[in-house]
């Protein structure tokens, strides 16, 4: 059985990680979903990617220890940025993203959650970053993209303590974005995913890449960045169309054009 397999319907790609029995990632599944990342980012006609495991009861637990093991101190550098150069590929995707999260969201699993534009979660699911129980931290991006996500405090609570986070909780720090009954996840990304589609795919481009590539706090000028942003933008066929609909009283009717000109600009 493959690691990623792919399904589209109308714009929308979905993405099913599936490496029984916990969708721990070894470096042959993490080339995979780094092959997959790169086929829908070069195809013209995917709008919006959604993320989903075919595991039961398993989003993705992460790293797989039994691979990684193998490799010694110093080589650290190398494990760490096995998994990052890849996440980091699915923030910087021209497409929103959307994870479906059914289960248990285990250790670096939470950095490929955390990758993702949006999060819908069922209510049986869980957020745990036991790594420090173990003797080691999380390598893959956790921790920066916690800190981002819920603060400082709330981070440490996660890393130091490794208590898991119930889907409730999860969404009251701002970890997910939905809740959705047990089984839901998928439908409701799915469905998510199909409205955004219908949007123009270049602002959704930008509307991504004006969050995502913001300068740090206290380390870059917003509105320069939002300005260059927007300049992408305005007065391109797809801002002609949505205007002329918006004054027209109809439905605007967006052409793949878009993804073309989302390829520039900084990331």
């Amino acid at each position: 059985m493959p690691v990623i397999t792919r399904t589209d319907h109308d714009a929308v790609a979905t993405l099913v990680l599936t490496r029984p029995p916990v969708n721990a990632l070894d470096s042959e599944a993490l080339d995979a979903v780094g092959a997959a990342i790169e086929q829908v980012e070069s195809d013209p006609h995917v709008r919006v990617v959604v993320l989903a495991s075919g595991v039961e009861s398993v989003f993705c637990a992460g790293g797989d220890l039994k691979f990684w093991r193998r490799f010694p101190a110093g080589m650290a550098r190398n494990v760490s940025g096995a998994g990052r150069n890849v996440f980091e590929r699915i923030e910087r995707l021209r497409q929103p993203t959307i994870a479906a999260i059914e289960g248990h969201v285990i250790g670096d699993g939470l950095a490929l959650a955390l990758a993702a534009d949006l999060r819908i979660a069922s209510e049986a699911a869980t957020f745990r970053v036991p790594e420090a129980e173990y003797g080691f931290i999380p390598g893959w991006g956790v921790p920066g993209r916690l800190r981002r996500q819920m603060g400082q405090a709330l981070a440490l609570e996660m890393l130091l303590t490794g208590a898991p986070i119930a889907a409730s909780r999860a969404h009251v720090l701002g970890l997910v974005t939905q809740v959705v009954p047990p089984g839901q996840a998928l439908a409701a990304a799915s469905r998510m995913a199909g409205a955004l589609a219908r949007k123009s795919p270049l602002a959704l481009t930008w509307s991504k890449r004006v969050i995502r590539g913001a300068p740090a706090v206290g380390g870059g000028d917003d509105r320069e960045w939002e300005e260059e942003c927007f300049g992408h933008v305005w007065g391109s066929e797809d801002w002609q169309e949505g205007i002329e609909a918006l004054l027209s009283r109809r439905a605007p009717v967006f052409g793949d054009r878009g993804a073309d000109r989302a390829q520039g600009g900084r990331r």
